[in-house]
């Protein structure tokens, strides 16, 4: 019996847990289920009655409804992945590691803003959600001496996916654009067998 994990091919959250099981190398361990969040089967209702993805439900049938904790769980899994720095290392570390979150919160939140109506559509709120994600593309560029290029941790696997989620979803925002270092690490952390394996389709 595999694990199941109910997520999207489209969903940043999802491809997180994704390119880490990629990592780990527990890939073939987990069935993937595609799933809508907004049209749930009654399957991941009754294991997440957040009815949210991605939701990762074990061998044992227990059911983890959240990225983070569904990450917590595989790394105690398997290996290949980075453990996060201890000591005085380890809060900078968690602190790229969550402002990566933030921009792919930030601009999940512009996607569903723009699926409204227009005539209700709050411009001062994407407006809003924009400035979030340059402000934390600049601090990472500042910050990415910190980003290994070789076996990476979840901050690096969480910064990679969030950058790749910008192109996907908000290429019109050119985070490349003077951000050159960042722009450079990812170009080589976008080709680990990871990355290219959970690439969403086309838009």
């Amino acid at each position: 019996m595999k694990m199941k994990l109910y997520g999207s091919k489209t969903s940043p959250f999802a491809r997180k847990v994704r390119v880490l099981a990629e990592e780990l190398r527990l890939n073939d361990l987990i069935e993937e289920v595609q799933t809508d969040p907004f049209n749930p089967p009654a399957e991941l209702l009754a294991a997440n009655p957040l009815s949210k993805i991605p939701t990762l439900v074990t061998e044992k049938g227990e059911a983890l409804p959240d990225s983070s904790l569904i990450v917590e769980y595989l790394m105690t899994r398997g290996q290949g992945v980075a453990m996060l720095p201890r000591g005085s290392k380890r809060w900078p570390a968690l602190r790229r590691a969550r402002v990566a979150e933030g921009i792919i919160e930030a601009a999940v939140a512009t996607l569903l803003e723009k699926r409204r109506p227009e005539s209700i559509i709050y411009p001062a709120f994407l407006d809003r959600q924009s400035q979030i994600i340059l402000r934390s593309i600049e601090m990472l560029n500042l910050e990415v001496g910190a980003l290994t290029e070789e076996t990476p941790s979840i901050v690096e696997i969480t910064v990679g996916v969030a950058l790749a989620y910008l192109d996907f979803r908000m290429p019109y925002l050119d985070w490349r654009t003077n951000h050159d270092a960042l722009l450079a690490w990812y170009q080589k952390f976008s080709q680990r067998p990871s990355m290219l394996n959970t690439q969403p389709p086309a838009a």
